[in-house]
Order: structure tokens, then C-alpha cells, then sequence
């Protein structure tokens, strides 16, 4: 578990991408869960698939029809190491 709360612009984002990276390849698929503000949530995407694109990335925020994916997810019916989601 962790959390980084560094001031803005410091590299919180790659520095956790980098992280996700390594438990990757030392075999830990997740999932892994990174909850971000929600003006921020494109940015994480684009950012995990630039710098890891092995990650199977799941983008959940409150809409109806993420309200039924949380089924599928609780039934492993969807296959993905982080999910991003906002609070």
C-alpha cells in the first residue's frame, strides 16, 4: 500500500507508472488500484499507455453503465491489472 502526495508537477504520476512497471515485471499483475482526482483521469490513461503499455488498464468512474461493470469485475469477467478511478 501507498500513497504519494507530493506538491503538483513533481512526478507523482510517472513515478507511480514506473512502480506499476516493476511489481509487473517481477510477476505481480495486480489488479492495482490508483484513485485520482477526476479532471486527471484522461491524463493517467494516456500516461500508463505511453510509459507501460503491457497494462490492461480499466477506466470505472460513477456513470450508470460503470455502476454494472462493478458485476463483472466482482465476477472476473473483465481481465485487467489497474483500474483508475476517481473519488
Amino acid at each position: 500500500n501507498g500513497i504519494l502526495a507530493n506538491e503538483m508537477g513533481l512526478g507523482k504520476t510517472i513515478e507511480a507508472i514506473a512502480f506499476l512497471a516493476h511489481l509487473y515485471q517481477e510477476g505481480d499483475g495486480g489488479p492495482h488500484l490508483i484513485v485520482v482526482p477526476a479532471s486527471t483521469l484522461d491524463n493517467w490513461v494516456r500516461e500508463v499507455h505511453l510509459w507501460c503499455p503491457e497494462l490492461d488498464i480499466l477506466l470505472y468512474y460513477g456513470s450508470q453503465d460503470r455502476k454494472l461493470l462493478r458485476m463483472d469485475i466482482m465476477n472476473k469477467v473483465v481481465d485487467f491489472n489497474v483500474i483508475i478511478t476517481t473519488y
